[in-house]
């Protein structure tokens, strides 16, 4: 029988010769005939770690460790083997004293500077995965410190000085890999990252270019070019590169979170849905993905479910204030201010000097009808970014709510916006050269978010569905990604559809003048959503504003605004415009009542023995004056009550309970109801005796909504067309009697209404026959008055090249 010293004599022959699967049984039997051999362990360990094995290597390693202290080239080998398996604190251990017992062995040391810098930046990501960027930079230069060389420790460094805003620093560390190893694909990668995070685009893509030119399967590298290439428009090339990176990684989140981006920007939202839906699936915890995934339920008007993505992308623990924002705003859509306020204090405690967190919180407040806090914050807002022209728009639109505000300096506040902002572009457009036939069909085009079911659509839509199409080439740029039964109901009315929500404003106006429009026409003025900077490039010889805004646009390029002698009586207002009034004959507008409306109900006073008032404005438009009128009406008229639709059970409703106390009113007699779906609030409509309408904001379409569902409303009339146009409603149905020309008379309106149930009841009846008879549904003559007045445009520009 073979000895053990004989046994390991034959494993070694075997060993040396590279047969390695035959030296193993032999280790094995000599160590069976003698255990404590150090040698057969370290020789043994040798090959399990060379045949895949380390974890066995480790432990046979460490019994020949333990069998010969001072063996340095055992102790040296399991150092290696644990830095493998990135125990790391071990090796160092293991080396530190293979060093000392060989001090002259540069393999050692060299070994030794490489494990400790390996254990120094795996130390410094561990940091990093916590968030502790400035601890983790530290770890990597210390691991740069004992090997300069270092690339691993080298790209981590660069991605910590990267999210410590040293942009020039983590540059720096990228291309120090380069010179020591030129063909690392993953550091082009990280430059182009760099670059992209610096609004770099050009350098970022040759960047990411050159990572594929080293490595085509680098699939993060061809999500990341197809960001890129997605923020320059480059849209069919980015889902390209999306889905290139998708084919060879499919269980990548971030590319298919990337591709969704991209078919949002291509108006393609439930493909995007589907793509977010995924990237959610592979990683649940990717906070960015319920962002826009949110941002696409916001798009299509599901608020419900846009607020619940908000919310997880929060609750990922990723306090984002991008979701904070969108959040804020998602609330502000479904008339839950109180809960929007909350969001932009919570962003705003991440971005203090965020613009949009506090323009939002402006829009927040101007919900509740604080005016003084949402003059402050919007504000605040252009302060912070003084070239954002939606933003000061924001505020000359708030502007008009507000009581005293003198009409010469708000004209001033909207020629300031136009000078900074329009103007300069106006300046820069290049002149016209349609066709100046004046008889000839004439392309009219007209720009809206809101060719879908909103407050403006009831009174466009008349309009597109009577135009004279042999006269008349309609062009309709819709700028909405949202479409309903409204939109499918306009859309046929126009010769051409334009698609146009992700367009810029240079690409808008680009399209008009390619489509040779000869009169565009505004729906939006500085209501949200609107376009006016398209305008401002004057793409067409001919502009006009209409019906979305109560005031003038304040900018040079545009040359109308179409209104009526009720709202903008002749001579009064004309000044206070940027642009030439035309008035329409009889009515500025023509109304289209909602197919949900239901029939007229009997006079709620008759069975419920009390008189009801309602409020059905924005109550953003319900300031604390036209509150205290609303509460002397209540105290005239015993018994009482009013409705006022707003938010219920939050600042709004305190605020009438505390007002009402004051006086001495019960505040049950005040009844606050959220905002509802269009028939839920039709049939809200039908529990009012009496409509009061705000001041010195007119209401429109809920004025026209309160007539056509027989409720008359009390309006009080001003000196320029926002405290005058809900006159011409009330006028044209015979209700001039409800004008009032100061709050005294408004007040006697009222009361003498409530005081009369006969004349009440008789008036219920009445309204809706008389607003179906009345001008303001004349869909074709109101059609032909609007075509009469661009047609007279038409003339001027042909005879003089300008609107006089």
């Amino acid at each position: 029988m073979a000895t053990a010293a004989e046994l390991l004599q034959l494993a070694k022959t075997h060993h040396v010769a590279g047969r390695l699967a035959e030296a193993e049984p032999f280790y094995r039997a000599a160590l069976a005939a003698d255990g404590s051999s150090a040698e057969a362990h370290f020789l043994l360990g040798v090959v399990c770690n060379t045949l895949g094995r380390p974890d066995e290597a480790i432990l046979l390693l460490s019994l020949a460790v333990a069998g010969r202290p001072n063996h340095v080239e055992s102790r040296h080998y399991l150092a290696v083997v644990l830095a493998s398996r990135d125990r790391l604190d071990e090796a160092v251990a293991h080396l530190e004293e293979a060093q000392r017992q060989d001090p002259h062995s540069s393999e050692i040391l060299a070994n030794l500077r490489n494990v400790s810098a390996a254990r120094c930046d795996a130390r410094g990501q561990q940091f990093a995965g916590a968030g502790r960027w400035e601890e983790s930079a530290a770890c990597h230069q210390e691991a740069l410190g004992l090997q300069a060389d270092y690339v691993p420790a080298l790209g981590n460094l660069g991605n910590a000085l990267k999210n410590l805003g040293r942009m020039d620093d983590a540059a720096a560390c990228y291309r120090r890999i380069l010179e020591i190893a030129p063909n690392v694909a993953l550091a082009h990668n990280d430059l182009g990252l760099l670059a992209q995070a610096q609004g770099q685009l050009p350098q970022a893509i040759e960047h990411y270019r050159r990572a594929l030119a080293l490595d085509d399967n680098f699939a993060e590298a061809h999500t990341n070019l197809g960001t890129a290439l997605a923020i320059e428009g480059r849209l069919d090339e980015a889902e390209s590169c999306c889905r290139r990176a998708i084919q060879l990684k499919p269980e990548l989140a971030d590319a298919h979170h990337d591709l969704g981006a991209v078919l949002v920007l291509q108006d393609r939202l439930d493909d995007a849905l589907a793509s977010f839906d995924r990237a959610i699936a592979l990683a649940p915890n990717l906070a960015m993905a319920y962002l826009h995934r949110g941002d696409v339920y916001r798009s299509k008007r599901m608020h419900n479910a846009a607020i619940l993505n908000y919310q997880e992308c929060l609750s990922r623990g990723a306090p984002l204030a991008d979701a904070y924002l969108n959040l804020a705003i998602s609330y502000c859509e479904i008339g839950q201010p109180d809960l929007a306020v909350e969001c932009c204090q919570k962003g705003l405690a991440l971005q203090p000097r965020n613009a949009l967190l506090c323009n939002t919180m402006a829009y927040a407040l101007h919900m509740q009808g604080q005016a003084d806090a949402m003059l402050e914050w919007s504000r605040r807002a252009i302060e912070l970014a003084p070239d954002n022209a939606a933003l000061h728009g924001n505020l000359i639109y708030a502007l008009n709510y507000i009581p005293g505000v003198d009409p010469a300096g708000l004209f001033a506040e909207h020629l300031a916006w136009g000078k900074r902002h329009a103007d300069p572009l106006t300046a820069l457009a290049p002149p016209h050269d349609n066709d100046p036939a004046p008889g000839r069909r004439l392309r009219i085009g007209y720009v809206s978010a809101h060719f879908c079911r909103h407050a403006v659509h009831y009174f466009s839509e008349p309009l597109m569905a009577a135009h004279d199409h042999e006269q008349f080439e309609i062009y309709c740029y819709s700028d909405s990604p949202f479409e309903d039964v409204a939109t499918a109901r306009i859309l046929p009315s126009a010769d051409h559809w334009r698609r146009t929500s992700q367009a810029t404003d240079e690409q808008l106006a680009q399209m008009i003048r390619d489509d040779r429009i000869d009169i565009l026409v505004d729906l939006a003025g500085h209501i949200s959503g609107n376009r006016l900077l398209v305008f401002a490039r004057k793409p067409a010889p001919i502009q006009v504003t209409y019906i979305g805004y109560q005031n003038t646009t304040g900018m040079a390029a545009m040359d109308y605004r179409l209104t009526d002698e009720r709202a903008d009586p002749p001579g009064r207002t004309d000044a206070l415009h940027a642009e030439k009034l035309v008035r329409l004959p009889r009515s500025f507008f023509c109304y289209r009542p909602p197919d949900e409306a239901p029939p007229i109900t009997p006079l709620p006073a008759r069975a419920s023995g009390q008189v009801t008032f309602g409020s059905f404005n924005s109550f953003s438009k319900v300031t604390p004056q036209v509150i205290a009128v609303w509460l002397t009406i209540l105290e005239r008229v015993n018994g009482s009550r009013l409705i006022v639709l707003a938010d219920r059970g939050g600042f709004v409703q305190r605020r009438l309970g505390e007002m009402a106390r004051q006086r001495g009113l019960d505040p049950a007699r005040i009844v606050v109801v959220d905002r509802r779906p269009l028939k839920e609030y039709l049939q809200l409509l039908q529990l009012a005796d009496i409509a009061l309408d705000a001041f010195p904001f007119n209401g429109h379409t809920t004025t026209c909504d309160s007539i056509w569902m027989g409720v008359p409303v009390v309006m009080l009339e001003g000196e320029t067309y926002a405290s005058r146009f809900g006159g011409s409603v009330l006028a044209n149905v015979g209700l001039e009697s409800a004008i009032a020309g100061n709050i005294e008379q408004y007040v006697e309106i009222a009361v003498g209404l409530a005081e009369d149930l006969d004349a009440l009841e008789s008036l219920r009846s009445e309204l809706r026959p008389r607003m179906a008879s009345s001008v303001l549904l004349d869909f074709a003559g109101f059609a032909r008055n609007v075509e009469a007045a661009y047609r007279q445009m038409w003339h001027d520009w042909c005879a003089t090249g300008k609107r006089d």
